[in-house]
């Protein structure tokens, strides 16, 4: 146990120093597609145990970053899918155009991920480099109020958390654990 008195408890779960990479996309009529989440790791077992919301697309690369393959995966599972829902939806020919606004990030120019749109009669239009704070719409407006909106939801359950193990160390209910650490097991914040 941290010492009594202590301003900062360690707490596994809450410490999680994992980093990931959140692709957000919304349409122009201002509907937010789910997001992908990226975990760094091989393979799908450096995926969390908590379960997303199943329309989320959680994958993974070796570094957490977006690329080629995870840009791909998106395509075929959040994008491609997307437009033709729309498409159904609006009662438009399959081979009805639609348009993605991206940056010039070297993955989504990749000769396969323009093949995956090109197949899916997706054109692209490029934010040109250093103008993505002016002209890409997710970073005029949604990706900072979206990042705020995590940090405090995250913060606001660390506060939580640590508030609980305070008070079942004072009541007594932690006694005989030997931990430096308390151990989270699961944490749904709402």
């Amino acid at each position: 146990m941290d010492a009594k008195g202590s301003k900062q408890v360690n707490i596994v779960g809450i410490n999680d120093k994992r980093q990931i990479t959140a692709l957000l996309t919304i349409s122009k009529s201002g509907v937010l597609l789910p997001p992908q989440i990226i975990y760094a790791g091989t393979t799908e077992q450096c995926h969390p145990k908590y379960e997303f919301p199943k329309s989320w697309n959680i994958y993974h690369s070796e570094n957490h970053w977006s690329n080629t393959d995870t840009m791909l995966h998106y395509i075929e599972h959040l994008l491609v899918p997307y437009v033709t829902d729309k498409r159904d939806e609006l009662d438009l020919p399959l081979k009805q155009p639609a348009l993605a606004i991206f940056d010039v990030f070297s993955a989504h120019r990749h000769a396969s991920v323009l093949d995956a749109l090109h197949r899916a009669n997706i054109k692209v239009v490029y934010v040109p480099a250093g103008c993505t704070d002016q002209l890409q719409p997710l970073d005029l407006r949604v990706n900072k109020v979206y990042k705020d909106i995590l940090r405090t939801k995250f913060q606001d359950c660390g506060r939580f958390i640590v508030g609980i193990a305070e008070k079942e160390e004072r009541l007594g209910y932690l006694k005989g654990y030997s931990d430096t650490e308390y151990v989270l097991i699961c944490c749904r914040c709402k």
